[in-house]
């Protein structure tokens, strides 16, 4: 992200921030810990059915706010799609400041009030229960970082955001903590290839326990400064397996690419880390998911 940095007088800054707070720029729903989040929204429906317009802003605001707690999803059966079903739990009021018709659509602007305190609190019991239904989904995260500046850090970044992930899904991960101390004395040096085979030989002498293992890397490629001065370009790569550790075979994998562009190479490098991170992790829970629907 650039950013840049202006300097200015206080009395400017001090309009600034008066006029912000007269338009509704800044509103108290933009505090993190707040109990209750006001959105301002639209919402539209077909002409003259404002009603349904109004509850399409609400919907839509309660999918906004619940996106900050998990990663929105299309699959029906998952926590945030059975929790945007009964958005009207999570609306505490309503007010539509304006309303206008054209091209055959209803569209209202609403400041849609959300208990995100309900919400927060709901989530997280939703998450306990999937747990308790599913007790025997545990998986072992055993991700590692490779020719980067920091592969110890990265490793955690990379393992935070695989926990985050699988736990959202349901899926127990503290049962691994032992497996990484493990995996982590295996030398960094190893190739990826080598590197899946010791794993696999760990957790067929039942070094490792758990119902899946997710094995994989993510590595930074290259890191050159850009032409004409613009910047730093970072190329990383990650691959992934998903492990059915007792019918020893693999279910899923995932293998992508990605360029970055930032300021500096330290940037640049961390986003591409972050961008291999999230999206594996984001693709191999949904597919481990679902293998689990269908073969428990």
């Amino acid at each position: 992200m650039n950013r840049r940095y202006i300097k200015m007088k206080w009395q400017i800054l001090f309009i600034f921030l008066l006029i912000s707070l007269l338009c509704g720029i800044v509103t108290h729903g933009d505090v993190e810990a707040s109990p209750l989040d006001v959105v301002k929204i639209s919402g539209s429906a077909p002409a003259g059915m404002v009603n349904k317009a109004v509850e399409d802003a609400k919907k839509r605001a309660v999918f906004k706010v619940l996106s900050h707690e998990t990663r929105a999803e299309g699959d029906p059966t998952s926590i945030f799609s059975q929790m945007i079903e009964r958005y009207g739990d999570y609306v505490s009021d309503c007010k539509v400041l304006s309303r206008d018709t054209s091209n055959s659509q209803m569209m209202v602007i609403a400041e849609v009030t959300v208990n995100h305190s309900k919400l927060n609190k709901d989530f997280q019991e939703y998450v306990g229960n999937k747990q308790v239904a599913n007790d025997a989904m545990t998986a072992s995260i055993l991700m590692r970082a490779v020719n980067t500046s920091d592969n110890q850090g990265f490793s955690d970044s990379l393992h935070e955001a695989f926990n985050h992930r699988f736990s959202n899904s349901g899926f127990q991960t503290e049962v691994e903590d032992d497996d990484i101390k493990v995996v982590r004395s295996l030398s960094d040096a190893e190739s990826y290839g080598k590197y899946l085979g010791s794993v696999k030989s760990l957790i067929d002498n039942n070094s490792i326990m758990a119902n899946f293992a997710i094995i994989g890397e993510a590595s930074i490629d290259k890191l050159v400064a850009a032409p004409a001065g613009t910047g730093y370009i970072a190329k990383s790569s990650v691959k992934v397996q998903a492990y059915d550790c007792m019918r020893k075979t693999v279910l899923n994998g995932f293998y992508e690419t990605y360029e970055i562009l930032a300021n500096t190479p330290q940037e640049a490098e961390r986003l591409a880390m972050e961008k291999a991170g999230l999206d594996a992790a984001e693709d191999i829970a949904n597919g481990t998911l679902k293998y689990w629907r269908t073969h428990k």
